[in-house]
């Protein structure tokens, strides 16, 4: 079975920030009580952001996934991250046929150990400047949920509390916090 994720994240660029915007990110993967359980990877592809995902520490079983539109993870539920990232102005649920938002992800599976395993695309959103861009004047973070997004209900996918966070920034390669 599945594991619950529990996670915070902070974003680590592996790219000269001094060149743009990173083409790479890694993320490091925090709970609400600042907990690191695991680590991310982001990378700009031709068709969007790959995100590579692995953590311990989960209850078994699904969770939502989302890059939300605030930069900004206060604990325990982080809310100051805000909505999802939806600067495309759609509805939410990749099984929506008006959505789905740009910050809609696939859901993320904790194994019957508690670990998560993951690769996932995100086509809507990107490190470049732009519309998609992740890097914005008011930031962006990354969610996850305790419950697997049904790809249709608004605003969320019924996918329950928010559990984990983490901004994404253009923190150097070895930056310490």
């Amino acid at each position: 079975m599945w594991k619950q994720l529990v996670v915070g994240v902070s974003f680590v660029v592996t790219a000269a920030c001094s060149q743009g915007n990173p083409k790479e990110v890694e993320v490091k993967l925090r709970n609400a009580a600042g907990d690191e359980v695991g680590m991310a990877t982001m990378s700009e592809q031709p068709g969007g952001v790959k995100i590579q995902v692995k953590a311990k520490g989960f209850d078994p079983g699904p969770h939502g996934f989302h890059v939300h539109g605030v930069g900004e993870c206060k604990a325990p539920n982080f809310a100051s991250a805000g909505n999802h990232f939806n600067p495309d102005e759609k509805e939410h649920g990749l099984l929506n046929a008006r959505g789905a938002e740009n910050g809609d992800l696939p859901n993320l599976m904790a194994n019957e150990q508690g670990e998560i395993k993951a690769e996932v695309m995100a086509p809507n959103i990107s490190f470049k400047e732009g519309k998609k861009t992740m890097y914005r004047k008011s930031g962006t973070a990354l969610i996850i949920t305790e419950n697997a997004d049904d790809g249709m209900t608004q605003p969320t996918g019924n996918s329950g509390k928010r559990l984990a966070c983490g901004v994404i920034t253009k923190k150097v390669k070895g930056y310490k916090e």
